[in-house]
């Protein structure tokens, strides 16, 4: 399945091997577009894939409830038990450090070329 635009809506993906993809991106500063991921995100650990992995490289702008939501998901994941990996865009890396996460094991942060 190729992912159609990211923009504010979330897609899912399940591999062959079973784990999950989640895509999302664009502008997550909107509390609707944050709520609708959380529930799509709570759902696919609900299924206790492999993994899952959390596609925000198209993620444009973002602040402290994209933050949150990351928290909540790990930690539903973890009671679950499914771990969870998160490819993350310069603006999403901007975010965590600015509410001074500790650096994230799950995080793989992307870089675009200038």
């Amino acid at each position: 399945m190729k992912f159609e635009s990211l923009d504010e809506f979330p897609q899912t993906q399940v591999n062959p091997d079973e784990s999950i993809v989640l895509a999302i991106g664009g502008d997550l500063r909107k509390i609707d577009v944050i709520r609708d991921f959380w529930q799509e995100a709570t759902n696919c650990i609900e299924t206790k894939p492999i993994a899952i992995w959390i596609n925000f490289s198209s993620v444009k702008q973002a602040d402290t409830k994209l933050a949150a939501c990351i928290v909540a998901i790990l930690r539903r994941a973890k009671e679950y038990e499914v771990p969870i990996y998160i490819i993350g865009s310069v603006h999403v890396q901007e975010v965590l450090l600015l509410c001074k996460f500790p650096p994230l094991k799950e995080f793989i942060g992307v870089n675009k070329a200038a």
